[in-house]
């Protein structure tokens, strides 16, 4: 695909239950440039400076893009993107926050991991960014979660297909932020729960920082690898918390397991990834009883 790391937001049909989330319909629209795209999502007015600190290879086709951003006020939920302005390059980039809004409030920084593509704001990051380079962000996306700390938080599902972690990784950083508050435990979810696919096993992002939060939460978070091409064999392969990986895709057992483990009114599921992934899933999820102001997705292409 031509954008491997630009979202689009397409949402399903909200009803009135939570003010936690905001969302807008959009329709998915033929291949075009990232602001004509999303010409319909929400977006900050106030744009700011950002200065590239670091540049991290995450696997082999992604890096890691570590921003710090000189307006200390920038302010974002967890799971949205930024517009990326670069400096001699037409297009603009539309690349999601890895990052929790955490780490910005306290380092004025963001994190975004940025897959190899011929897209300009792409091929720039790949091949000529470098440590000290100056770009403009400005925040926008509708699909984020605000959770709160002071009321119940249902159990979590989030299913991620490549870089479509980038989101899901934000908002889950940010909920490790209310399991360290004093006070909460009455209202944090009981479960949450991650499935993780990629075509290679290096491909799976983040996959140290998946295993931290299971040290930190080992009772309530839990996290399934899946590899749909691997180069070799993976059958021997697990991480440090003995997760195996397993060859093949998410399958319908896979999801019936993760849902049947949660009351099914009290449960909400975070989909992001190609458009075919994202749109099975929650055609599955409906067919098992979740209601579709319980599924919120976004698509990257």
């Amino acid at each position: 695909m031509k954008y491997p790391t630009l979202l689009v937001s397409c949402i399903l049909r909200m009803e009135p239950i939570n003010l936690m989330f905001s969302f807008k319909r959009k329709a998915v629209t033929a291949l075009g440039d990232h602001l004509k795209r999303t010409i319909k999502s929400y977006r900050q007015y106030a744009m700011s400076d950002a200065s590239v600190i670091e540049i991290e290879v995450l696997s082999p086709t992604v890096l890691g893009l570590k921003l710090r951003v000189d307006d200390r006020n920038l302010t974002f939920f967890a799971g949205q993107w930024v517009d990326v302005f670069i400096p001699n390059i037409s297009q603009v980039g539309g690349f999601s926050m890895c990052s929790p809004p955490s780490l910005m409030e306290h380092s004025q920084q963001i994190d975004l991991a940025i897959k190899k593509s011929s897209w300009p704001p792409a091929e720039w990051v790949h091949s000529r960014c470098r440590a000290g380079d100056k770009v403009q962000i400005r925040v926008g996306g509708d699909f984020y979660y605000d959770p709160p700390s002071n009321s119940p938080i249902p159990d979590l599902v989030f299913i991620a297909g490549g870089v479509g972690i980038n989101p899901l990784l934000s908002i889950m950083l940010q909920l490790k932020t209310l399991f360290q508050m004093k006070g909460n435990e009455d209202n944090l979810p009981k479960r949450i729960t991650l499935l993780q696919c990629a075509k290679q096993k290096e491909e799976l992002l983040f996959q140290e920082t998946v295993s931290e939060l299971k040290n930190m939460l080992p009772k309530s978070f839990d996290y399934h690898y899946f590899v749909t091409r691997p180069t070799g064999s993976i059958e021997k392969y697990e991480d440090t918390r003995n997760c195996q990986f397993r060859v093949g895709r998410i399958n319908e057992e896979d999801l019936a397991m993760v849902i049947n483990k949660s009351q099914i009114d009290n449960l909400i599921c975070f989909i992001c990834g190609p458009p075919p992934m994202t749109d099975h899933f929650c055609s599955k999820l409906r067919n098992m009883g979740v209601l579709p102001s319980q599924i919120k997705y976004e698509k990257w292409w």
